[in-house]
């Protein structure tokens, strides 16, 4: 016996090439598949595998294909060819059958008038072999004839023929049955064989699990080296894995997407051509798919290959190919558009910011339009999309690929005498709908000699750079904020919160000098003054780390400080901190002034 089909049905040493196994092997076969896949997708042994391949390359050679040309129709080349030619004049008929010559003499001992029985020992035949031969004549003359003209062609009575007539029918009926059974079984393991197609073999699994291993590695944080040490595989194999994917992770568990209701997926494309090889209408199998008739009579119409064959994973590529709609990045397609954004970004202005800025500059021109993620992509992704990767180092992180965010280390901050906590500040700094509460921090040079302290007003967002190339103590930092206040209006001046550094341990002075109350943040908790360390990151684009803060003058410090305050921000609706601030400061308000 050959193995089982999916179903687990036990089937027959022989198979037709009619047989559902048949047909489904040689599809495979002819799709480009192995041997040994298409056998455990049809539910066969190998070796049933080849007998098809063999019955069906002496059909064609039989109806007159050459050895060349049956083999491209099989799709397969195999050593076994030699045999199966040598099989090619013989006539298939069974070791067990009459031989041609004593057949002749049979029926001709027969036709001259002889019975059965004599006609049977005078060519050496047995009697029930006889009676054999007659019953088979009977059956090829009833093809073409009625009862009655068959039994006068063989002599024979009425009643034996009406017998032989009930076997006939019954030995149709059994066939019709047995072959009616054996598709009902086939197409119920529609679903299994699609789900077989689907399955990696061992050693791709094997693969696949060490990549997923390799990428939970990677998001804890390992770096390609470690990640490939730990998995006992080289650095080269982790850079193509990650290079397969883009560089960037994928999802934590990559699934085979189901079928959304509207597309038709990658198993059930496998079923169409399964069904369709099988005999099924377009209606049939739009039933057992549970799709409308018109969905399968596209699909098919649609993905169909030159010779009119329906390839269900060249379908599914197609498909998918034709949704995404690919097209040229826009900004490749648009050298306008381009050098625009180039310029922007090279006053050090953020995706999100240009885009917002050309949303509210061009509002009816739609050709002027990018999304801030197009820009990122153009940047950050190793592919041609327009933009050259030197501008990569315009962005705040000046990174040339894309990275996950890891946590920072948590610090320890400084204690300061007196201080007010950030929850004792008034109800509306928080809302961020009066302008006049600041944020500040400093951002420290080379060494952490020079330095500048970064102030941020929180509803306009207007920011203050202060110069201190000397040392940022707490005499210094005080002279410089009451300095940059004095110039401000009484409301504009409402409260300021820092961080527990250690340049505001004198904040009770400054807050006599100024008359603005100093609140601090909670130790290690920088979104608390979220503003600020946005203003910061800002600045760092021109003030890099590690480097020395003194050899700035004040007039390039003004210049950095009005370039940022005249760069559109989208929590602003794409106006710059100048322009809220300058309406913040002409505002008459009415509110009693702490």
């Amino acid at each position: 016996m050959i193995d089982a089909t999916p179903s687990s049905e036990v089937l027959p040493l022989y198979l037709s090439l009619s047989s559902p196994q048949a047909v489904r092997f040689l599809a495979l076969i002819r799709e480009g598949r192995g041997l040994k896949p298409s056998a455990r997708i049809a539910g066969i042994g190998k070796e049933a595998g080849y007998r098809f391949l063999r019955e069906r390359y002496l059909q064609l050679r039989r109806s007159g294909s050459d050895p060349a040309a049956a083999l491209t129709v099989v799709g397969v080349t195999s050593s076994r060819v030699a045999s199966w030619e040598a099989r090619l004049n013989l006539d298939g008929r069974h070791h067990l059958r009459v031989e041609l010559s004593v057949e002749e003499r049979f029926w001709s001992a027969f036709h001259a008038g002889a019975s059965v029985e004599d006609a049977a020992v005078e060519s050496g035949l047995g009697r029930a072999t006889g009676y054999r031969l007659l019953r088979r004549r009977f059956d090829e003359l009833r093809e073409g004839s009625s009862v009655a003209s068959a039994a006068v062609t063989l002599r024979m009575s009425g009643k034996r023929a009406d017998l032989l007539e009930r076997e006939r029918q019954s030995r149709i009926r059994r066939d019709q049955n047995a072959a009616t059974a054996a598709l009902r079984k086939a197409l119920a393991a529609s679903a299994r064989v699609a789900e077989l197609s689907l399955t990696t073999t061992r050693r791709g699994r094997k693969a696949r699990g060490v990549e997923d291993e390799y990428w939970q590695l990677m998001r804890q944080g390992m770096s390609n080296t470690d990640a490939c040490r730990l998995l006992g595989m080289s650095r080269r194999s982790g850079t193509l894995v990650r290079q397969r994917a883009g560089y960037r992770f994928p999802p934590a568990s990559p699934i085979e997407p189901a079928s959304s209701g509207r597309y038709l997926a990658l198993r059930e494309r496998l079923q169409i051509a399964d069904l369709r090889r099988l005999g099924l209408s377009i209606r049939q199998i739009s039933v057992r798919l549970g799709r409308h008739p018109s969905t399968i009579s596209r699909e098919l119409r649609r993905h169909r290959t030159g010779s009119g064959d329906y390839l269900p994973h060249l379908a599914d590529d197609d498909a998918r190919r034709q949704r995404a709609r690919p097209k040229p990045h826009r900004l490749v397609a648009d050298a306008a558009l381009r050098r625009l954004v180039q310029r922007k970004l090279n006053r050090f202005w953020s995706p999100e910011e240009i885009s917002g800025w050309l949303r509210k500059t061009y509002p009816t021109d739609a050709a002027m339009r990018v999304c801030h993620e197009t820009i990122y992509r153009a940047l950050l992704l190793r592919e041609d999309a327009g933009l050259h990767k030197r501008y990569t180092g315009k962005l705040r992180t000046g990174r040339r690929v894309r990275r996950t965010r890891w946590n920072n280390p948590i610090g320890r901050g400084s204690r300061i005498r007196n201080m007010a906590s950030i929850t004792e500040r008034p109800a509306d700094a928080a809302d961020k709908q009066t302008a006049g509460h600041w944020e500040g921090d400093l951002i420290v040079g080379v060494g952490s000699v020079s330095a500048m302290a970064a102030l941020r007003e929180r509803t306009t967002h207007y920011g203050i750079v202060l110069n201190l190339p000397n040392d940022h103590t707490a005499r210094s930092v005080n002279a410089a904020i009451t300095e940059a206040f004095a110039a401000l209006p009484k409301h504009l001046k409402r409260s300021l919160t820092w961080d527990q550094g250690v340049e505001m341990a004198a904040h009770e002075q400054l807050t006599a000098t100024t008359g603005v109350p100093v609140f601090f943040a909670d130790r290690s908790s920088p979104w608390q003054r979220g503003a600020n360390e946005n203003f910061n990151g800002l600045l760092r684009q021109y003030f890099p780390k590690g480097t020395n803060l003194a050899i700035h003058s004040p007039s390039h410090v003004t210049t950095v400080m009005n370039d940022l305050n005249n760069r559109p921000r989208k929590r602003l609706d794409y106006d710059t901190p100048t322009q809220r601030f300058n309406a913040e400061k002409r505002r008459i308000t009415a509110l009693q002034l702490p």
